[in-house]
C-alpha cells in the first residue's frame, strides 16, 4: 500500500501582494454538490505574516485548479493576540451548516522566535468569508502544556469532539538553533468549541532513531481503527512523513513504515514533506501535502493505492 504522487498544486508565485512566500497546511474541503475540492492554506506577504486563502479544484483531478480566490479569507489578529504575526489553517470539520476550520496562529517573540498557538474561525458561506469565533487561543496554557499547543486534526467520533494536536514543553537547540520539541497530544470537546486538553502524550520523538519532535498530525477513522499521518523532524534531516494507529484513540502504536510515501529524488518535494491532510472523496483516498522548505515550494497531493 502506498501513495502514488500527483505532482504539485499551487506555488506561491508572488503575483500578489499576499502569496509572496508559501502555500502552507494545506486543508480539503470536499464540496459535493460542485465536485470540487476547496483547499484552505497559508500563504505569507513580504514581511512573512501569513494569511489564510483558497483555490479549488476539480474533485477528480485535484491538479486541475477550477478558481483561485482573490483575496486571503481572514486577516492577521489584532496587535498583541496570539495570532497577529500570522494564521495558517490545519483542520475543519461541519457543524450546524458551519464550517469551522482550527488554525494555527503565530505571534513573534522577543528572547524565542514566536509563540504558535491553536485557534478557531467559522463561516457560513463555505469558507469564501470567515470571522473569529474566539480572539483567543481554544487550548490554553497548562503547567503540562506550558508553552505552545497547536495544529489540531479534529474528528466527531460517537457523539465526543476528539483532537490530536502538537504541544511543546520547551525549547531546545539543535545545532545552534532554537526548536519546539513537538509532541502529540489529545484534547476533547462536548460542542467542538470549547476544549479539555488531556495530559496524555500520543506519540513522541524517539531519541535513539536521530528524532526531535513530531507534529502536524491528520487523524481519520477508518476500518473500525484511527489512523494518523504525522511529520517527523529529524536531526540530521529535515521533515519526513509518519504513520500510526490505535484502537481508542489514546494509545498508538507506530508503523512509520507503512506511511506510504517519502521525498522525491527532484524537485518541489526532494528535501522535506510534511503537514500531511487526508480526505476521502468519493471512491479515492488523497493525502495533501507539503515540500521543501516547509511549504516555501506550496503543496501537492498523491492518491492511495492498494497493491
Amino acid at each position: 500500500m502506498s501513495w502514488i504522487k500527483q505532482g504539485l498544486i499551487w506555488e506561491p508565485t508572488g503575483d500578489k501582494w499576499w502569496n509572496k512566500k508559501y502555500g502552507q497546511l494545506p486543508v480539503p474541503y470536499f464540496m459535493a454538490e460542485e465536485n470540487k475540492i476547496r483547499v484552505f492554506f497559508g500563504s505569507a506577504d513580504e514581511n512573512i505574516f501569513c494569511r489564510i486563502n483558497y483555490i479549488d479544484v476539480c474533485a477528480d483531478n485535484p491538479l486541475k485548479i477550477l478558481y483561485e480566490n482573490e483575496e486571503p479569507v481572514i486577516d492577521i489578529g489584532d496587535l498583541g493576540t496570539f495570532d497577529d504575526s500570522g494564521i495558517v489553517p490545519s483542520s475543519l470539520i461541519v457543524k450546524d451548516k458551519k464550517l469551522y476550520v482550527y488554525t494555527v496562529g503565530y505571534q513573534r517573540c522577543g528572547r524565542v522566535p514566536y509563540m504558535l498557538y491553536a485557534g478557531l474561525i467559522e463561516s457560513t458561506d463555505h469558507g469564501q468569508t470567515f470571522t473569529r469565533t474566539s480572539k483567543a487561543p481554544i487550548l490554553k496554557r497548562e503547567d503540562f502544556r506550558p508553552t505552545s499547543q497547536g495544529a489540531p486534526s479534529v474528528l466527531l467520533h460517537e457523539g465526543i469532539y476528539k483532537m490530536w494536536h502538537w504541544f511543546s514543553t520547551k525549547w531546545i537547540e539543535v545545532e545552534g538553533k532554537l526548536f519546539l520539541d513537538y509532541k502529540i497530544g489529545y484534547a476533547e470537546s462536548s460542542d467542538g468549541i470549547n476544549w479539555e486538553m488531556k495530559d496524555i502524550t500520543c506519540i513522541e520523538a524517539d531519541e535513539t532513531k536521530d528524532e526531535f519532535a513530531v507534529a502536524r498530525p491528520c487523524v481519520i477513522f477508518e476500518d473500525g481503527i484511527f489512523k494518523m499521518w504525522y511529520s517527523i523532524r529529524y536531526v540530521e534531516k529535515m521533515y519526513r512523513m509518519g504513520y500510526a494507529e490505535s484502537i481508542d484513540g489514546f494509545n498508538w502504536q507506530r508503523k512509520d513504515e507503512l506511511s506510504g510515501i517519502d521525498v522525491s529524488e527532484s524537485g518541489w518535494d526532494s528535501e522535506m514533506i510534511c503537514y500531511p491532510s487526508v480526505i476521502t472523496v468519493k471512491d479515492k483516498k488523497y493525502l495533501f501535502y507539503n515540500g521543501n522548505n516547509n511549504g516555501a515550494t506550496g503543496f501537492g497531493v498523491a492518491i492511495w493505492e492498494n497493491d
